[in-house]
């Protein structure tokens, strides 16, 4: 199994680097730091500051729900070249902002990574330090089909068994976000679908968002992104292009990421990246400790599909809808919608 230890020429204008104790190059300063703090007995945004970036590292970036798993999955594959991944992937890609994990176990964890890193953060640009030498993966997914997978993800969080998991996760671990972890219970969330709809396009768990709820905002989240769409370390992925095309999907992923794959190589990698093997090899996604036998208690991947709306809501909730698109620049919002009756 080959690893592929990515190296940036030269260090580009403006920004220093060392070496760690594995002699791979640290970039030492960030382009502008973050304008945002993100706090919750689950996130929080200040274990950036922590952070020592290398060259090459991949920093994949969406809203809950909108295909992080899977991007992660898709970046596995290429990073390895082998539809077979050494380690689980939650390992090998963690969750940084997760406050419930202590974060001196996740910093040992990537400092002491060979291969080229990749991690997971559902933060916002503006709450992330943005280094030219790291590269960021984005991925939208039509707010309509993110809000009924987020009330199934929720609705399953919510239920015994991931709820007694993620507290004995939080009480064992105690986080680091100086919360009463230890009584930590997840947000209640309406059975009803269509109460959730309502709550999920006007709220957020944060005072400054307007949608999410009861997360953070995915329209804030994209347009944050978008503005520095044209970066060339930044690539924006759309959840239906990777559902129409994932080949051409993972092949493009793989030119922004400076990977070569043989072209033998290709139909297992992509087959390993469908949303089939997923679910039948889910044992290879969760790591061991407890935040893993948590986040694997309930049924992580529920349909990868898009379109349900269309048959469930009404008028008024599909006004919300789009109320909750003129809160991003219009360019962003016709390239979100992918359904060409909704005005954006």
């Amino acid at each position: 199994m080959g690893y592929i230890h990515y190296r940036s020429p030269v260090p580009r204008n403006g920004t220093s680097c060392c070496r760690d104790n594995n002699q791979k190059d640290i970039v030492s300063r960030s382009s502008y730091a973050p304008s945002r703090v993100y706090r919750s007995p689950l996130l929080d945004s200040t274990r950036w500051d922590a952070f020592r970036p290398r060259r090459g590292d991949i920093v994949i970036s969406t809203a809950t729900k909108a295909g992080t798993t899977w991007a992660q999955r898709m970046v596995a594959s290429l990073i390895f070249r082998s539809a077979r991944l050494p380690r689980p992937l939650m390992e090998l890609s963690p969750w940084l902002d997760m406050a419930m994990v202590p974060l001196a176990d996740v910093t040992a964890l990537l400092s002491g990574q060979e291969h080229r890193r990749f991690i997971k953060t559902h933060l916002p640009l503006d709450a992330l330090p943005f280094h030219p030498d790291v590269r960021y993966v984005v991925v939208g997914r039509d707010l309509r089909d993110l809000a009924l997978s987020t009330h199934h993800h929720a609705r399953s969080m919510s239920s015994a068994g991931p709820r007694a998991a993620l507290a004995a996760a939080v009480q064992a671990h105690g986080g680091d976000s100086g919360e009463n972890l230890g009584s930590f219970r997840p947000p209640e969330v309406p059975e009803d679908v269509h109460d959730f709809w309502r709550e999920f396009f006007t709220r957020s768990a944060y005072p400054w968002e307007s949608d999410g709820w009861p997360y953070n905002s995915p329209t804030h989240h994209l347009s944050s992104w978008w503005e520095r769409r044209s970066e060339p370390n930044v690539c924006l992925l759309h959840y239906q292009d990777m559902l129409d095309d994932l080949e051409g999907q993972m092949r493009r992923l793989a030119d922004f990421l400076q990977i070569t794959v043989e072209d033998r190589a290709w139909p297992d990698l992509v087959k390993a990246c469908t949303f089939a093997e997923m679910k039948t090899n889910e044992a290879e996604i969760w790591d061991s400790g407890l935040s893993g036998a948590a986040l694997g208690t309930w049924n992580f991947f529920h349909r990868g599909t898009s379109g349900q709306w269309r048959a469930l809501c009404s008028e008024d909730e599909l006004a919300l809808h789009e109320q909750a698109l003129r809160r991003m620049p219009e360019e962003l919002s016709s390239w979100l919608v992918r359904d060409p009756t909704v005005a954006a």
